[in-house]
């Protein structure tokens, strides 16, 4: 029995699987939130604002860099499209309190909902 066409499938198959499936690296925002006692809230958001632990504290809209300013202005451009909009604030738990508190009021303040992720557990 000659192995060359078996040898010759083998590859083939080998090619074909590397080919379809994808080895992607998502990157991502590395967040800690901190536990919470209810984990419930708004699952189709479309608005995720992410504050990442480094220093300073990076701002991210949606995978986004940005800043207050820029922040406030597309909290007003997204309450304008949308009159219940909900924003989701993930921050991490070494965030200070001052900075999430600041980006609740001026989500607030524009018309739009928030709602803070947490961990499940207490």
């Amino acid at each position: 029995m000659d192995m060359t066409p078996l040898i010759d499938v083998v590859l083939l198959l080998l090619i074909f699987f590397l080919l379809s499936s994808s080895f992607v690296l998502q990157p991502g925002i590395k967040v800690t939130p901190p536990r919470g006692v209810s984990n419930s809230g708004v699952r189709d958001a479309q608005f995720i604002i992410n504050i990442s632990a480094q220093q300073p504290p990076m701002i991210f809209l949606n995978d986004q860099v940005t800043t207050l300013p820029q922040l406030q202005n597309e909290f007003r451009r997204i309450a304008r499209a949308k009159s219940d909009a909900t924003v989701i604030l993930r921050a991490d738990a070494s965030v200070s309190h001052g900075l999430v508190t600041e980006i609740m009021s001026m989500a607030l303040e524009s018309g739009v909902g928030v709602v803070i992720a947490t961990k499940p557990g207490s």
